[in-house]
């Protein structure tokens, strides 16, 4: 790491961002907690969850998505998605929900993953289902929900291929400030997988949940079972959604591409995440925090190899990258060495931590779509393996 670190010095110095070093080490000054204060502040959106699973009036469920996603609806009834609903488990004698329950007095958190917001009928719960649209999508309900706005594509019946320019940009905008997870927005979306897929509360884990899956790789479910591109045509399952490859000419590979290197970003984050929400500082030094730690240990040591060789060969349009166009994948594997090197890790500097790796996330996203990243098909993509499950095809 050091050998690049020291190519990278000049660019990283430019980068805009709070140097995680001064950060990290001096939390207890008061100019540094104002610092710290800017930094939650300008990444609160992106650090919290995109939707709320404790109200269940912003959540439609599956069905208000049927009538214009009929076959990605199909596509999900085959899924292990839909079968993971929480109450399939809840209240057998020997089940984690049990043990949980036994230690918190409750399983509102097996929810969070397991299911939508669960409803209170006759006295007991009720889960529609599994894990489902709005899971990953972003609760669309409400008044102020996004389903009746993505669709609107200008004055009464306006066709989406009459959308303007200035129209489609303003529809997304109010789509996303109102909490949907678009497509296009890869980095969000890996970063919903690996909420559920990455577990870090020391109570669930106590009780015999585990803290990570080894075998769980986002881009062979992408295009396995989970794969449900169907908007220009409900009899076709794309390997990458339709209207990105019509509008942006997004192909397959360069979303794949893309992917590779955001989903190592998002379980950075995640991890640093939920070791900023251990319960205590003592904490720290349990396991749960070393599977963290070896969770963004992992994902860093991909970024650098993944920095290394693009900065070193050629891709397909005969270029070799700048420092500048790699230095979010730098600085976040020196946001890893700064916080693993502390005297003294703290949660609060787990937390900013994490909020860093957001940013570099976004900036690597609207600096690159996949074009340029071509040297990762022969070093990296070759190694994933085959899909995960069966892509529907009706």
């Amino acid at each position: 790491m050091t050998s690049l670190r020291r190519r990278t010095q000049l660019a990283l110095a430019a980068f805009i961002l709070i140097p995680v070093a001064v950060v990290l080490s001096n939390l207890g000054t008061e100019a540094d907690e104002i610092r710290v204060a800017a930094v939650s502040n300008a990444t609160s959106l992106l650090s919290e969850a995109p939707f709320d699973h404790s109200d269940r009036s912003n959540f439609m469920g599956a069905r208000a998505c049927i009538d214009c996603h009929r076959s990605e609806y199909v596509s999900w009834l085959n899924t292990a998605h839909y079968n993971n609903r929480a109450n399939r488990f809840e209240g057998k004698e020997t089940s984690i929900d049990t043990k949980y329950r036994a230690i918190t007095g409750n399983t509102d958190l097996c929810y969070t993953c397991h299911s939508l917001p669960h409803e209170e009928r006759f006295g007991r719960r009720f889960v529609e289902s599994g894990t489902s649209c709005e899971s990953c999508h972003g609760a669309a309900g409400s008044e102020t929900g996004w389903l009746n706005l993505h669709a609107v594509y200008g004055p009464n019946v306006t066709r989406m291929e009459h959308e303007t320019l200035e129209h489609r940009s303003m529809r997304i905008s109010r789509c996303e400030e109102a909490g949907m997870v678009r497509s296009e927005r890869q980095y969000l979306i890996a970063k919903n997988c690996f909420s559920c897929h990455i577990v870090g509360d020391t109570n669930l884990i106590q009780a015999g949940h585990k803290s990570s899956f080894d075998s769980f790789s986002l881009i062979p479910y992408l295009l396995g079972e989970v794969r449900h591109n169907f908007h220009q045509d409900q009899r076709q399952n794309a390997k990458a959604p339709t209207l990105l490859t019509a509008r942006q000419g997004v192909s397959p590979v360069l979303r794949v591409r893309m992917y590779f290197v955001v989903e190592q970003l998002a379980r950075m984050h995640v991890a640093l995440t939920n070791i900023g929400r251990l319960p205590s500082e003592d904490d720290l030094d349990g396991a749960v925090a070393d599977s963290m730690l070896d969770i963004v240990d992992d994902a860093a040591g991909q970024l650098e190899e993944f920095a290394e060789v693009l900065l070193e060969e050629e891709n397909t349009e005969g270029e070799v990258l700048t420092e500048d166009q790699v230095a979010a994948l730098i600085a976040a594997v020196d946001i890893f060495t700064e916080f693993d090197d502390l005297d003294e890790q703290t949660r609060a500097a787990a937390t900013i931590a994490a909020q860093q790796v957001d940013l570099l996330a976004t900036e690597f996203e609207q600096l690159h779509d996949g074009e340029k990243l071509s040297v990762l098909d022969v070093e990296f993509l070759e190694d994933l393996g085959d899909p995960v499950g069966e892509a529907l095809k009706p």
